[in-house]
């Protein structure tokens, strides 16, 4: 196995510029819309210690060559958001830094900012979530279990952490509902997605980019069930240009205003500039119930898209998630996401790729605003091509502060 490293082109610096222009033009559009709104403010900040015993996950089958950490973790945000029956906008920033007093080399300070703006009539439903985030690879090519929303895993990684880099990311996607009828909607949306790395490592890190537009056409069942049919089109920019089009249909069921279940099938044909047109196939199907003191994700799907390898991918994967409230000031969280990979080329040269984390947690609130938290995780990882597989234990004890915490 070898790494092939370069700099990152000029090119490619200045064309992650306009996207960043763009959303900041529309960040700030839309908190302008906001501004009037009474705001609330939600400040958490977590202190704690953190081992693992295979911080980067090695594979190589060598424990002499896996890394392990011991040292302090840090993680601070503020959450403001508006309070209001039409319109509201959410905007948080974050920062996540550790603290390997044996691995230095390991430290790393890490950014994140999450906004989501809304608008809802009767009639109407206009929102914009945004992404951004600058960390070190070791969090974003290791997904957690808590990422992505039912139905929609936004999952770009590749699981190649073996040298030091970071990642620049960015993400927006408006989306926009329509009532035509009482019994018919027209449903759009459009996705941008951006990733650069400091450096470029060929087969492993590379940039790339995906843009994306979908039309749907829904149909009121009843009260509770909605049929959707939509089109899509994509585009992924990664070591070579693939065009991408297809449809799908999702049938959709509201149990409540906070409980849903949904299915979807479809295929979506690939076209790369270099080397033939396939057809994948696109599916899923999930639920979330949320009750007094539970809730409870499971969502199965299976997508097509870029990976910051360099190339696309289908991907397989199963997301489950369970918190429960035992009592008042004691609360349990579980989590498992599990995934495979292959190359929609059958010429390329990524391998396949299986992918496993699962995560237990446990939070103490002795007061109001203050708890503490103790969190297991535990991440396997294995390439078609190599023979061995890596696995890691991750422990995290820390104390965590929410002045505003109301329950």
């Amino acid at each position: 196995m070898s790494l092939s490293y370069r700099n990152r082109r000029p090119a490619q610096r200045l064309c992650a510029k306009p996207a960043s222009l763009a959303a900041a033009v529309c960040l700030t559009l839309l908190a302008s819309q906001a501004g009037a709104a009474t705001w609330e403010t939600l400040p958490k900040v977590m202190g704690g210690v953190k081992y693992s015993d295979n911080y980067r996950l090695d594979r190589s089958g060598d424990s002499r060559n896996e890394i392990e950490v011991t040292g302090l973790e840090t993680d601070a945000q503020v959450t403001f958001r508006t309070r209001d029956p039409k319109t509201n906008f959410v905007i948080t920033p974050r920062i996540n830094a550790t603290y390997f007093p044996d691995e230095r080399r390991e430290d790393s300070t890490d950014y994140y900012l999450n906004a989501a703006f809304s608008d809802i009539t009767p009639r109407r439903r206009f929102a914009v979530p945004f992404e951004w985030s600058k960390a070190d690879v070791v969090r974003s090519e290791l997904p957690g279990t808590d990422e992505g929303e039912l139905g929609s895993p936004v999952d770009v990684d590749s699981g190649r952490v073996l040298q030091r880099n970071r990642r620049d990311y960015l993400r927006i996607a408006p989306e926009y509902s329509y009532e035509l009828t009482q019994r018919h909607r027209l449903d759009l949306g459009a996705h941008y997605l951006r990733a650069d790395f400091d450096n470029q490592l060929q087969g492993f890190q590379q940039d790339f980019s995906e843009w994306g537009a979908d039309a749907g056409l829904a149909f009121m069942l009843s009260e509770r069930d909605v049929l959707t049919t939509r089109a899509l089109v994509s585009e992924f920019d990664t070591s070579t240009t693939t065009d991408a089009y297809g449809a799908e249909v999702q049938w959709d069921r509201a149990f409540s205003p906070t409980s849903s279940a949904y299915a979807r099938i479809g295929a979506l044909r690939t076209s790369p500039e270099r080397g033939p047109s396939d057809t994948n196939l696109i599916a899923g199907a999930g639920a979330r119930w949320t009750g007094e003191r539970n809730t409870f994700l499971v969502d199965l799907t299976r997508t097509v898209g870029p990976v910051s390898a360099g190339t696309v991918v289908e991907r397989n994967q199963l997301r489950v998630r369970m918190d429960r409230d035992i009592t008042q000031r004691l609360a349990l969280r579980l989590g498992a996401r599990v995934s495979r990979d292959e190359e929609v080329d059958p010429r390329g040269s990524y391998p396949r790729r299986e992918y496993a984390t699962g995560e237990a947690g446990l939070e103490w609130r002795w007061q109001q605003q203050w708890s503490l938290i103790g969190t297991y995780n535990y991440r396997w990882q294995e390439y078609g091509d190599e023979l061995h597989s890596g696995s890691a234990n991750t422990l995290l004890i820390g104390i965590v502060y929410e002045p505003k915490r109301a329950n």
